[in-house]
């Protein structure tokens, strides 16, 4: 299993008592799975996402630009079907940690999602249970996040990102290497749930089109591995059509931001 994140304290991305000088900070948090389609049974979550953005609880929005906007992040990427209970904990604790201390929470039709996590999970996940009776209530309860779903309320903003908001099938990367790209492309996702979000509830404003990949290119370029280096075997000895099909066909990326 694989861990990709820029947050210095990844455990407590919105600030905490236990951080040295830890203040809290007022943030957005998109959550994304994204699923490997089942062989002999239900689909398998290969990614949790976590991307969070700093948003202001109350006034003006702010505007922002693919090249300036401060991301923060944490994904985590299986390699083995066998670490499906290993990354169930992971999500269930980032998002008991959403759920209490960010002023919002996003996802993407995330109710179904939490669904079928409930169905694999072997063991009770507290918080995933509560996540799912948010976003199934989405009445703000005090104390604890609002919550928006961009596959409802929020799909109609019109925010032009050039990333899809919808799910592809992934498969489990087979190396570190491909799993760097399977996150490049789940946080991709999240951030553009997030950015449609923060449009939605007049956190944010941007001019034109907002490049989520080179947003996520820019805040992970020395966190991400980069696709198709040598000794990866997505990228060695398979045929082109393989390559595409496991998602993992090297491409241009952009490089950090000077």
């Amino acid at each position: 299993m694989h861990d990709f994140t820029n947050l210095g304290w990844p455990e407590t991305p919105f600030g905490a008592d236990q951080r040295p000088f830890g203040q809290h900070v007022d943030m957005l948090a998109a959550c994304t799975f994204d699923w490997t389609p089942g062989q002999d049974g239900p689909p398998r979550p290969v990614a949790v996402s976590l991307v969070y953005l700093r948003i202001r609880r109350r006034g003006s929005s702010y505007q922002v630009s693919d090249d300036t906007l401060s991301i923060g992040f944490y994904t985590t990427v299986i390699d083995d079907a066998a670490e499906v209970p290993r990354l169930l904990t992971v999500a269930d604790r980032a998002l008991t940690r959403a759920r209490r201390h960010a002023a919002i929470v996003a996802g993407h039709q995330l109710g179904a999602d939490l669904a079928r996590i409930n169905a694999l999970a072997e063991v009770p996940l507290r918080g995933v249970d509560g996540m799912r009776a948010a976003w199934n209530d989405q009445e703000k309860q005090r104390g604890l996040a609002v919550i928006v779903d961009t596959g409802t309320e929020a799909g109609m903003t019109g925010a032009d990102l050039g990333t899809p908001l919808e799910p592809t099938p992934m498969q489990i990367p087979e190396c570190r290497h491909c799993a760097g790209e399977v996150a490049r492309r789940a946080l991709a996702r999240c951030l553009a749930v997030g950015l449609t979000a923060a449009l939605h509830t007049s956190r944010y404003t941007w001019e034109g089109t907002f490049r989520v990949p080179d947003a996520i290119e820019r805040a992970g370029w020395d966190v991400l591995s980069s696709p198709g280096e040598d000794g990866c075997p997505a990228a060695t000895g398979r045929d082109l059509g393989e390559r595409q099909l496991i998602g993992t066909m090297p491409h241009p990326v952009a490089g950090p931001a000077r």
